[in-house]
């Protein structure tokens, strides 16, 4: 299995831009979860013609989230799209140009959004796991009382174990969906916001 990349701090607004568009998001997503996939692949997931999902494929490589997989094609027909390798961070407050600002803020509010109706779609559907899933999953809320440092020694540690964890079932990106072993692992969304908040 390949090391992960190391991160990739996000400083060009226009990147960002690449993130503005829901499918686009939809997209990317779907990729870190299947691995390099195909219009055809990708297509089984969202409701959209090949030719918007080839647009949007093109828009998210042009500003560095994906990339290109010819070696995954079996003839020049076939074009494959992977994640571009290590994981990408960006913070709204580095954005000091009020209009670069505005496009980080909407990313986020709109990234935030995602998480929490990904949460609801789970919490509707949940019964269609198998016990042990639906036993395995949580919520957790947590109160605590730090400081700016403490919080920031404490995300730091989180990001570290996540990051271990997360090396488990990486999906290698020079192969293709059928030429990987079976395993039982799933997909595991797991998100976290920590923020100091007044009584």
């Amino acid at each position: 299995m390949n090391e992960p990349a190391a991160p990739r701090r996000l400083t060009d607004p226009d990147m960002l831009k690449g993130l503005t568009h829901p499918l686009r998001r939809r997209l990317y997503r779907l990729l870190l979860q299947l691995g390099p996939a195909t219009v055809t692949l990708l297509g089984e997931h969202v409701e959209a013609d090949p030719g918007q999902l080839s647009y949007h494929l093109r828009e998210l490589g042009r500003r560095g989230f994906i990339e290109e997989a010819p070696e995954l094609a079996r003839d020049r027909r076939e074009r494959w799209w992977r994640v571009v390798p290590g994981a990408v961070s960006w913070s709204v407050d580095q954005f000091t140009d009020p209009a670069d600002r505005a496009v980080a803020e909407t990313v986020h509010r709109d990234m935030v959004a995602d998480q929490f109706e990904r949460l609801r779609a789970f919490q509707a559907a949940k019964q269609e796991w198998p016990p042990e899933w639906i036993a395995a999953s949580t919520t957790s809320n947590n109160y605590l009382r730090l400081t700016s440092d403490e919080l920031t020694v404490l995300n730091h540690e989180l990001n570290q174990l996540l990051q271990r964890w997360s090396a488990l079932g990486r999906i290698d990106p020079a192969t293709r969906p059928d030429e990987r072993p079976d395993d039982r692992r799933e997909n595991v969304f797991l998100f976290l916001h920590a923020f100091p908040e007044k009584p």
